[in-house]
């Protein structure tokens, strides 16, 4: 089975340049138009998923719906959830990297009240264990609908990327799409196709 993968259209909290903000933190006016442009580049390439599943928080579900508006089965998944920026969820990320310049050289370190990005990652790699890996050898297309940080940890996983000492190694930006082709030859996920609209 293929993967496609889709970042979420531009969010409030994206506009306001906030470190992760909530699981509340809804689409822009232009992100609802970056995902129907999205939509309209994936049915002119003639992308159509089989299977669709999405992070739960409010910016990936509007994102869902728009681009896969006649979509019988949206399939949210907490795995595919941003990390938990715990209390420092409103805060400006320009504030959070002055008070912390260390925070992102350790993967593992916890914001107050939330996760790690490890934790995020790890979460994203039990989803590829049992959604993706059982379904290699079946035909089809599923899709994601998530955010920078699981998108970037799921890339690196499945392209043999080490998480612990190169996250993130991939900076999706908003209604981006990554597709990635299975091959049988290789035994892998290789990524064919990348579109940002």
């Amino acid at each position: 089975m293929d993967i496609l993968l889709i970042r979420h259209g531009q969010s409030e909290a994206n506009a306001k340049k906030l470190l992760i903000s909530t699981d509340k933190d809804g689409l822009t006016d232009a992100g609802r138009a970056q995902s129907a442009r999205l939509r309209n580049t994936l049915d002119d390439l003639q992308i159509a998923p089989s299977i669709i599943y999405c992070s739960p928080w409010q910016r990936a579900r509007e994102t869902a719906e728009i681009v896969f508006h006649d979509a019988p089965d949206i399939q949210f998944d907490a795995r595919l959830a941003e990390t938990h920026p715990g209390v420092y969820g409103s805060w400006l990320e320009a504030d959070f990297n002055a008070r912390f310049p260390d925070f992102n050289s350790k993967i593992e370190n916890t914001y107050e009240g939330g996760e790690s990005h490890l934790d995020m990652t790890r979460r994203a790699r039990a989803w590829i264990d049992s959604e993706i890996t059982p379904r290699t050898q079946t035909e089809g297309l599923l899709a994601a609908v998530a955010h920078g940080g699981p998108i970037s940890a799921i890339l690196q996983h499945l392209l043999a990327i080490p998480v612990e000492t190169h996250y993130p190694s991939f900076t999706v930006p908003n209604a981006s799409f990554t597709f990635l082709n299975w091959r049988d030859d290789l035994g892998r996920y290789c990524a064919v196709q990348v579109g940002h609209i």
